[in-house]
């Protein structure tokens, strides 16, 4: 998997691996900006927090976000038309509160990730979005956001047919911000142990998570902050309330001047584009082209496009690197964060951050650390993860049902009798009359797995960008040998020879 440019420009901070069973009062699962935000707080309050990650701190969705700190979510007008005007507004008080969270632990912290204030636009070059696009401005009028209506944006060498512009907002290099934190919370106290896999939860007086490497944390307290849920709280189904999106992004050389901020369309193909300072050069940091996990168009490369549109609209010549980003998005556009369910008052989630995770994110830790010190947050309700305004409805149906027919298309779809022979080449193969994913890597090494998905056994497809294998049910990503990148699913996929993948059997 490509690596983001925050991760490749900060220099990363190591922590430990478990290798022991531990007990702890609260534990986080997860070293992105939702679980440093929540174990900095709790830590903060002199509570004794132990935070675990599978990967590196700050690799996951966080270390390969846009970087923007922002309200302008383009979501006002239809939170509005759902739970009416007063929940629009909170929704936007939340993230305004965590924007100015953010700043000021930068301040007070003194932490050097390249903060800046710039303005936000939201923009479209298709005279057919120009109604969304207004609907969403006096939205946002009503609730007493901030913000302009431009008929275009001058100096922007894009056509532009209208755009809202959202003063004040931020961004920074969110890895350098990431390790910073990490740095303060394990001064606060904080145990914080690296490349340590969940793989299940027992439930007694106490709650029992077990490692990949068989140890045990015990734990009062439970915070799963790891993007996206590995534990259903009592079949929730949060994995089929929420859609797994991606992304495609690049960091190039930037040759002509443009206004300063950060800009989003809204159009069918969406772009999102920024200038970076690191303070040495001005990076161009662009892409978009949203798809489904599983489910983008490979009969062209989409970083061949990006690298286009760069270079035809900003004179870039110079890709820096490129990488992928993952995003869980809710049915109704405000994510789960809270008790994972009415009976598990000590397990808390957070998710379906709908590609606003550094506000959404640290929110999230802001409510979480209400909810355990007072038993109480002023956005208890709206984040609510168990609020049925976000599966009562016709998208929630669709998109399951576009499950089930993925499900289905899945085992009927034959693989190829050929074995892949060219290097970085990747695909469906059939042996011995059962389907495998096969990869040849570039050292000429052949990779074959078991291609039936340990979250629900859901049909993998081989993503050529990123050569990994991704799930178009649930989201769930395995590298080319096996390994898990993203969940829900818990465990890794079987090679060839090792016998037949297991699915979840606590989901059925």
């Amino acid at each position: 998997m490509k690596e983001s440019y925050w991760i490749l420009s900060s220099e990363s901070k190591k922590y430990k691996i478990l290798h022991e069973n531990i007990e702890t009062s609260y534990l986080v699962v997860g070293g992105g900006i939702t679980g440093l935000t929540t174990a900095f707080l709790l830590a903060k309050e002199n509570l004794n927090v132990t935070l675990v990650d599978a990967d590196r701190i700050g690799y996951g969705a966080t270390g390969r976000s846009t970087g923007k700190i922002t309200t302008q979510h383009n979501s006002y007008a239809k939170i509005e038309r759902k739970y009416g005007l007063n929940k629009a507004k909170q929704y936007y008080e939340a993230n305004n509160k965590a924007l100015k969270f953010i700043e000021s632990i930068i301040d007070e912290y003194n932490i050097d990730c390249d903060f800046e204030k710039v303005p936000a636009f939201t923009y479209t070059s298709d005279e057919n979005y120009i109604e969304e696009l207004r609907e969403e401005y006096e939205a946002c009028i009503r609730i007493g956001i901030p913000c302009d209506y431009y008929d275009n944006i001058e100096g922007l060498p894009i056509e532009v047919k209208g755009a809202i512009s959202f003063p004040n907002q931020g961004q920074f290099n969110p890895k350098k911000y990431i390790n910073a934190l990490g740095e303060i919370c394990k001064k606060l106290g904080v145990n914080i142990y690296e490349k340590t896999a969940v793989t299940d939860l027992e439930e007694d007086d106490k709650y029992k998570v077990k490692t990949a490497s068989g140890n045990i944390i015990t734990t009062k307290n439970l915070i799963i902050a790891s993007h996206v849920p590995w534990h259903d709280g009592g079949l929730k189904l949060y994995f089929g309330r929420e859609e797994a999106n991606k992304s495609y992004l690049i960091a190039s050389d930037l040759n002509v001047n443009l206004p300063k901020g950060m800009f989003l369309s809204i159009d069918n193909t969406s772009r999102t584009f920024k200038i970076y300072n690191d303070g040495v050069k001005k990076v161009l940091i662009i892409g978009g082209y949203d798809f489904k996990v599983g489910k983008e168009d490979v009969s062209y490369s989409i970083y061949d496009e990006i690298e286009d549109f760069a270079k035809n609209n900003f004179n870039s010549s110079k890709t820096y690197t490129k990488w992928m980003t993952q995003d869980y998005m809710s049915f109704d556009d405000i994510p789960y964060i809270g008790n994972i369910n009415s009976k598990d008052k000590g397990i808390y989630v957070a998710t379906g951050f709908c590609k606003w995770g550094n506000t959404n994110g640290t929110i999230a830790g802001i409510i979480i650390k209400d909810l355990i010190i007072n038993n109480k947050s002023e956005f208890k309700e709206l984040f609510n993860p168990t609020r049925s305004g976000s599966y009562l409805n016709l998208k929630f149906i669709s998109k399951n049902l576009e499950v089930a027919y993925d499900y289905i298309k899945g085992k009927l779809d034959l693989g190829d009798d050929n074995i892949p022979i060219e290097k970085g080449e990747g695909g469906i193969v059939n042996i011995d009359g059962k389907k495998y994913g096969a990869f040849r890597n570039y050292d000429g090494k052949l990779h074959i797995v078991d291609i039936t998905c340990t979250h629900l056994g859901c049909e993998l497809r081989f993503n050529k960008e990123e050569h990994t294998w991704d799930c178009p049910c649930h989201g769930s990503r395995f590298n080319y040998d096996g390994n898990i990148l993203v969940g829900p699913a818990l465990k890794p996929l079987k090679k060839y020879g090792q016998g037949e993948n297991k699915i979840d059997p606590k989901l059925f």
